[in-house]
């Protein structure tokens, strides 16, 4: 309790009233104010409480140094500050270290994996968002996202697989994952909107622009007429050398399908990127061992997407525009 607070007891009590009065009012234990009035009139002052424990190893000033340390170089371990700063005059072990950088509120976490971005990159991704930060969620229903992505036997779970075994038993078989140098995959190309899945196909080729006007012929065509009709819509791909070929320029003209621009290196602007985790999630639940059997899987998880989770991607695209322009173009959450 600090001292303002046990001045303002005292002088609740000298003017008459209760201690429940004044512990209601101060927000305090009746226990709390009566110790306070008691020792009051044993010394006829408020006392402020000696500190008990061991003395602060480090001053404000050291604090300060510490976190120039961390924020000069954030990859640094714990030793490695505590190094500098020994140089610097503090004599501390590590858990000093870890402990005044958790009371200035940082935590050691696992580096969220992001494009790299140039100043250039962050320019054009602003001035997209900008440009399109009053569209509503119904102009965004009227896009169709796609993208190609490859998926491999085995590799689902990036975040690590945990097990329960005993400090003998770490090379245990029942307690390894089991990883290979060349995982069976197959590459798909999709498309999303916010009225569900349309099309999905596996890419057994590379893609040129060819093939990818094939792509389009055979499946893009057949979503836009099943989920549009005969309204107008706006197609959206990345930037890929086979997508901005002259040929795909020509093919989506011939149909007039109006192609969305679209700024590099920004996977958290497109929603089926988002879709692309669920799918493959849904993909490695079912433990396909053959590239048979990863075929399977990815038709049937296909068709088990939810149209209400394709919505609600829909529905973030005014929150990502924002987040984009708050970062001034850089990196964001989605």
């Amino acid at each position: 309790m600090s001292l303002e607070t046990k001045e303002r007891i005292v002088k609740l009590l000298e003017e008459g009233n209760s201690l429940r009065m004044v512990a209601k009012d101060v927000g305090c234990s009746q226990s709390a104010v009566s110790k306070i009035w008691t020792k009051y009139k044993q010394h006829g002052m408020v006392v402020k409480a000696k500190r008990t424990g061991r003395p602060r190893k480090t001053s404000k000033r050291q604090d300060k140094q510490l976190k120039a340390i961390c924020l000069e170089n954030r990859k640094s371990t714990t030793k490695q500050m505590k190094h500098k700063w020994e140089e610097a005059g503090a004599n501390v072990c590590d858990r000093t270290v870890r402990n005044r950088l958790k009371e200035m509120g940082f935590q050691y976490r696992k580096a969220k994996r992001k494009p790299s971005l140039t100043p250039k990159h962050k320019r054009t991704r602003l001035q997209w968002a900008k440009e399109r930060q009053s569209w509503t969620v119904d102009d965004w229903m009227k896009v169709i996202f796609s993208d190609e992505s490859r998926i491999c036997i085995g590799q689902g779970d990036d975040a690590g697989t945990f097990v329960w075994c005993r400090s003998s038993e770490i090379y245990e078989e029942a307690c390894l994952k089991k990883t290979t140098k060349f995982p069976q995959s197959l590459m798909i190309w999709g498309c999303m909107s916010g009225k569900g899945t349309g099309e999905m196909t596996v890419v057994n080729s590379s893609i040129n622009a060819q093939v990818y006007i094939d792509i389009l012929d055979s499946f893009l065509i057949p979503s836009i007429e099943q989920m549009f009709g005969d309204n107008e819509i706006i197609f959206q791909d990345d930037n890929a050398s086979c997508h901005r070929a002259k040929t795909v320029k020509a093919f989506l003209g011939e149909r007039h399908i109006q192609s969305m621009s679209w700024p590099a290196n920004s996977p958290d602007l497109n929603p089926i990127e988002n879709l692309w985790w669920k799918f493959k999630t849904m993909v490695h639940k079912k433990a396909p061992t053959c590239k048979a059997d990863l075929a399977t899987a990815i038709k049937e998880s296909w068709h088990q997407i939810d149209a209400e989770y394709c919505l609600s991607l829909i529905k973030s695209m005014p929150q990502r525009l924002k987040a984009v322009i708050k970062a001034k173009g850089g990196a964001t959450k989605y």
